[in-house]
């Protein structure tokens, strides 16, 4: 292989980079999106509880407008994440033809930040476990999922663990359906909510989806790598 074939170092750091970038945007509007119900259920709580003389439409009202605030920020905070994931994307769905010199600066790049990363997922996970809130649910996902952005753009250039050559090739296709997944979710969300007035049990649709779309990811890369073997 000739060396015009190979990434340029350069090129590796500026996607890296904007992955780091991209991390914190996107990580802090997942953590809104888990925050949006927070502050209509505490206000249907204390309403039902007769320590706010509030009516409960009135109550509820104004939970849902807060609860859309915290979304449209999410939105927004995803769109600005979305635009450094453009560096260099191809990145996730292309092989990555590294020299045995770049290779090792990124392999070392790797294991230095495995401390970092291990850390991270200790603080989330134990927020997670621990959580008597959706606060603390959301802190311990803000730091799994920054952290995982992170470390999985290591894995990308070194084309490991998810990111194998046969992995890459179904990325591409799982992410096409993924936009539209979450779009669908998004909109039964909003119509049940709306239409059943039950703000205070609906948030369950989230976790749900969340589940159903890990399932639906892992029978879309095994598909994927049973047609690739055949």
């Amino acid at each position: 292989m000739s060396n015009e074939n190979y990434i340029s170092y350069p090129a590796t750091q500026d996607f890296l980079s904007a992955k780091r970038r991209s991390s914190t945007l996107i990580a802090s509007g997942v953590m809104l999106c888990i925050f949006s119900p927070i502050v209509l259920l505490l206000l249907i709580s204390l309403t039902r509880l007769d320590i706010l003389t509030w009516s409960i439409n009135f109550a509820t009202g104004i939970g849902v407008i807060v609860l859309l605030t915290f979304i449209a920020a999410a939105v927004a905070l995803f769109i600005a994440g979305n635009r450094w994931l453009k560096v260099h994307e191809n990145y996730e769905y292309e092989d990555c033809n590294l020299s045995n010199e770049l290779r090792e600066k990124i392999i070392k790049e790797n294991q230095a930040y495995e401390n970092q990363h291990m850390t991270f997922k200790i603080i989330g996970i134990t927020f997670c476990i621990l959580s008597a809130t959706l606060l603390l649910v959301g802190i311990g996902v803000f730091f799994l999922v920054k952290t995982n952005i992170i470390h999985d753009s290591l894995n990308i250039i070194l084309q490991l663990e998810d990111y194998t050559s046969e992995k890459k090739a179904g990325k591409k296709l799982i992410e096409k359906y993924a936009t539209i997944y979450w779009m669908v979710i998004s909109f039964i969300y909003l119509a049940y909510s709306f239409m059943s007035n039950n703000w205070s049990q609906s948030w369950i649709i989230w976790p749900l989806a969340g589940i159903a779309y890990g399932i639906f990811e892992t029978v879309m890369s095994l598909k994927k790598k049973k047609a690739v073997s055949e």
